[in-house]
């Protein structure tokens, strides 16, 4: 307690003394000097310059401590969190700072760390082995460990997320209602036996009433729903060992017909998944104009799936899949995505799924029928097993529509390599069946420049 003590009075001096020279600044800036050209000064020094130079570090070791310094803190301050056991805490402070003194060696092994209805707060460096805690989110009941509500511009970085004793239906990360721009980076996640999420993007249903028909929705004429997190940033960060059954990496969107429509601007790049086998669906987007690009996924059960919502990008992905039972590439569903560049390594369910699907009014709806989908310039090699399937997974089988698929190339020894079950009027041009396989179009990634081995601060 001593050092938050001598924080606080050393606080208290430096506010009081910048009070003072502030207000002396801006006597001196106001006083006329005469007739003509003034001697140049300092008193028009920017007072944010003067803000910054005032900012304080708490140096903390114990919870009581960490909530003393939480109280004080203020716009710029840091607090700093010794090697050590913690529990959680709720961040009701902007712009602050709380990070280890050495990083993963301060602990959060109980509660959960909630951001709330802040901005501009970084949390890193930490090692969050929490179970987690019962929390109302968005007007439903969840179980989790690190929660974003209503929060703009913060950031979890370099931390090393391993949960222990967590529930089934635990969420790791989750970011829910009015949260904008918010960023997830250089983080651990992982291992995982318990079902649940590593990260979970989604926004409140209450309240949105839900037309028996989606159709007008689907076509963009919904109305808007204020309460989702958007233009989450999720980065470098390193994800494995997700057990089979125990759900998927992650989720952008989820809640039904109140967010498929939502334009969410979820970008998901340059993270590492390995070992990631816990649903078929690795990555399911469940919003609109989201980005799934540049990451690397080894041996995981599953695909990246869009399966809800329109005007999805899936570019620049390595798949290296090895053979291992169960893995797969990439599926969709419903209208104007984008898949390009994406490179696809042995896989042994398919390598690629552009759906049929069902009539939005259906009563047994379960997948759109694809529209004006643009499918170029992927990689898929080793296929096997299955190959590429055009027209596949629904009740109605209604045939993709408007669709391009073209400048693929397509290796492997299955029976059939472009299986066109149900190709609507889909246009195919310059795609390859044989030949060697093209290399590799860009350098995997590794933990060396994912999770927190990567950042520093």
């Amino acid at each position: 307690m001593k050092s938050v003590l001598c924080n606080l009075c050393t606080v208290a001096n430096n506010r009081l003394l910048l009070f003072l020279f502030i207000t002396i600044v801006s006597a001196g800036a106001c006083r006329k000097t005469g007739v003509g050209p003034e001697t140049p000064s300092n008193n028009n020094l920017p007072v944010e310059n003067i803000l910054a130079a005032a900012a304080t570090t708490y140096n903390v070791s114990n919870n009581s401590q960490l909530n003393t310094a939480m109280s004080s803190a203020v716009s710029g301050d840091k607090i700093v969190m010794a090697n050590g056991t913690y529990s959680g805490f709720t961040v009701t402070k902007s712009g602050i700072t709380i990070q280890a003194a050495n990083k993963g060696n301060a602990t959060v092994s109980s509660g959960i760390i909630r951001l709330s209805k802040v901005s501009s707060v970084t949390i890193q460096g930490l090692r969050i082995t929490t179970p987690g805690s019962n929390q109302t989110v968005d007007g439903e009941s969840f179980r989790v460990a690190v929660w974003f509500e209503a929060s703009n511009n913060c950031r979890l970085a370099g931390s090393t997320l391993k949960l222990s004793g967590q529930a089934s239906g635990t969420q790791w990360v989750m970011l829910s209602g009015n949260s904008n721009n918010n960023r997830i980076d250089h983080n651990e996640f992982g291992s995982n036996s318990v079902r649940g999420h590593y990260i979970f993007v989604r926004g409140n249903r209450t309240g949105i009433t839900i037309p028996a028909n989606r159709t007008s929705w689907a076509n963009g004429n919904g109305p808007n729903n204020p309460n989702m997190a958007r233009n989450t940033r999720i980065d470098h960060n390193y994800f494995h060992d997700m057990a089979a059954g125990t759900g998927e990496i992650m989720v952008l969107g989820g809640i039904g017909v109140a967010g498929d429509y939502q334009n969410t601007s979820t970008v998901v790049e340059s993270n590492l998944f390995v070992n990631c086998d816990g649903d078929a669906e690795i990555i399911s987007i469940k919003s609109s104009n989201n980005t799934v690009r540049n990451n690397t996924f080894r041996t995981s059960v599953g695909t990246i799936s869009s399966r809800a919502g329109n005007s999805n990008t899936i570019s620049g992905n390595l798949l290296l899949q090895a053979g291992k039972s169960g893995t797969g590439g990439i599926k969709i569903y419903e209208k104007n995505h984008s898949v390009t560049g994406n490179y696809v390594d042995n896989p042994q369910d398919y390598g690629f799924v552009l759906g049929a699907g069902d009539s939005y009014a259906s009563s047994d709806f379960s997948h759109a029928q694809v529209f004006n989908a643009s499918v170029t310039g992927n990689i898929w090699i080793n296929m096997n097993n299955r190959g590429v399937i055009i027209g596949h997974g629904s009740n109605d089988m209604l045939p993709p529509t408007g669709c391009t698929f073209s400048n693929n190339a397509l290796r492997g020894s299955a029976s059939t390599l472009l299986n066109l079950r149900l190709p609507g009027n889909t246009v195919f041009s310059n795609n390859s069946t044989s030949g060697s396989n093209p290399a590799m179009p860009s350098t995997p990634l590794t933990t060396s420049n994912t999770g927190p081995g990567s950042y520093s601060y």
